[in-house]
This record gives C-alpha cells, sequence and structure tokens, in this order.
C-alpha cells in the first residue's frame, strides 16, 4: 500500500507535520509513517502514539537519513516542518535541502497550520512551458482521482501577457487553448493572474483556501534560481509541496 512518510523532529512542529501527513493519507487512502532522525525521541513518540501512527528512530546526519527512508518504494510523499527562524531567513534549510535532492514531492508545512482532516483543494501554478505541465501531471491526475479538487493558476507578468488579450472573447479562447495544451483531460479549473508570481499565487491560494500549493521546480538552490519556490516557502500560512521537474532542461518562470 501506498505511504506517506511524516519526519517529525522533537519541537511542537512535529504535531503539524504529523497533522498533514495523517490528512493527506486519508485523502489518498495510504498508509502513514513517522520518522525520527537522532535522539531525544520522546517527543515524537508521544505525538506519533497520540494518533497511532508507527514512528521508526534512527541515527545519523538528518537529510540523508530522511531521503533514504524516503526512496522506500511505497512512500508517495516525504512530509517535512518549515520552523519559523529569526528573520524570517528564506531558505528552510531542512525542507529544501531534501525537496533539492529527493526524486519524490516533499510537503513542507509550517508550524501554525491549520489542522485539517482531509485534503480538499491543491494549487498547481502552471507557467505555460511543456516542462512544467508535464511533470506535475501525474500528480495532478492522482488529485483528481482522490476527487480533490485542483485549481491551477497561470500568472501574467507584464511581459508575458499576450497583446491579443483585448476582451473577454479573447481571454474565453486563451483560456481554453492552455487547457487543451496543458491539462484538459484532467477536470482542473484554470485561474489567471497578474503578478509578480510569488506574491499572486499565495493570493489565489488566499482566495480559493487551498489546502496545499504545490510547486513544480527543478531542484536548484543556486542564489539565482528558485526565487519563487523560496518567497512561497518563507510566506506561506499551509503546506507547499516541491514537486521535482523531470526534464531539467526547460526552466520555468518560477524559477528564473
Amino acid at each position: 500500500m501506498s505511504t506517506v512518510l511524516a519526519a517529525l523532529d522533537a519541537t511542537p512542529a512535529a504535531n503539524s507535520v504529523l497533522s498533514t501527513a495523517v490528512a493527506i493519507s486519508r485523502s489518498l487512502d495510504a498508509d502513514v509513517r513517522a520518522l525520527h532522525v537522532g535522539y531525544g525521541d520522546g517527543a515524537p513518540r508521544a505525538v506519533a502514539a497520540s494518533v497511532g501512527v508507527p514512528l521508526t528512530v534512527v541515527a545519523g546526519n538528518l537529510v540523508p537519513a530522511i531521503i533514504e527512508a524516503g526512496e522506500d518504494g511505497d512512500v508517495l510523499f516525504v512530509i517535512v516542518g518549515l520552523p519559523r527562524l529569526s528573520g524570517q531567513q528564506p531558505a528552510r534549510r531542512t525542507a529544501l535541502s531534501v525537496a533539492a535532492r529527493f526524486s519524490k514531492p516533499v510537503v513542507a508545512v509550517p508550524p501554525e497550520e491549520r489542522v485539517r482532516g482531509s485534503v480538499r483543494r491543491v494549487l498547481f501554478p502552471l507557467d505555460g512551458t511543456r516542462g512544467v505541465s508535464t511533470g506535475v501531471r501525474s500528480l495532478i491526475a492522482m488529485c483528481r482521482a482522490a476527487d480533490i479538487e485542483v485549481v491551477a493558476v497561470h500568472v501574467f507578468e507584464a511581459k508575458t501577457v499576450p497583446r491579443f488579450l483585448d476582451g473577454l472573447q479573447d481571454a474565453a479562447v486563451w483560456h481554453d487553448e492552455f487547457l487543451a495544451q496543458h491539462c484538459a483531460e484532467l477536470g482542473v479549473r484554470l485561474r489567471t493572474a497578474p503578478g509578480p508570481t510569488a506574491p499572486a499565487l499565495l493570493q489565489v491560494a488566499d482566495e480559493d483556501d487551498v489546502d496545499v500549493i504545490a510547486l513544480g521546480w527543478h531542484q536548484n538552490l543556486f542564489p539565482s534560481h528558485a526565487r519563487v519556490v523560496r518567497h512561497v516557502l518563507t510566506r506561506a500560512d499551509r503546506p507547499v509541496a516541491l514537486v521535482p521537474l523531470p526534464d531539467p532542461t526547460q526552466r520555468s518562470d518560477q524559477e528564473r
């Protein structure tokens, strides 16, 4: 059976991480396992026991240990915490370090995450490149098969607004063509929003009350890359799924 793996530390954030893992597993009809890396496992063991989730405790370096456990064939996602750091430092080191080296989606959970019983709605930004839409297609299909609503959003920056969008009829034609090119058969709802990209994604997520924001990215942590990912991780008040894109030769606007 498919599994959601929750990486629990010894902080209060473990509650939010495990609650999110349980909500995702319930929506996808999957099992939940918990993992704690290191010593001082009393707090995570109590959190896991409170909801009847088995906990594995391993020694070793945090990031490699999480990746090794997550590469198990039945694991769909790894759920990690996003501790609020002083000064709102942009790179949540554990989440990004795991996500940059992991072959599967990593869901990063802020400590004040609202506890919900299941996942009802997921936001997928689509920038209009084939690499992004192809990379997240299987995850969109998984959500739709589980009766999770998928909201796709395309953000127009000033330089990317098509010149022919002069009225409602033109916008409707563009809308239909965009869906046909990227995800028409998957039954998603498409929204558009004016940029800048990162603030627009957070605003749409709030307006549509989505449970998870799913960002496709090329796992590139150089300073000039993944700016949208870093911004969203720093400011999101809900889980953010970092979805690895399979073709690193196709860069999206999200990472420029």
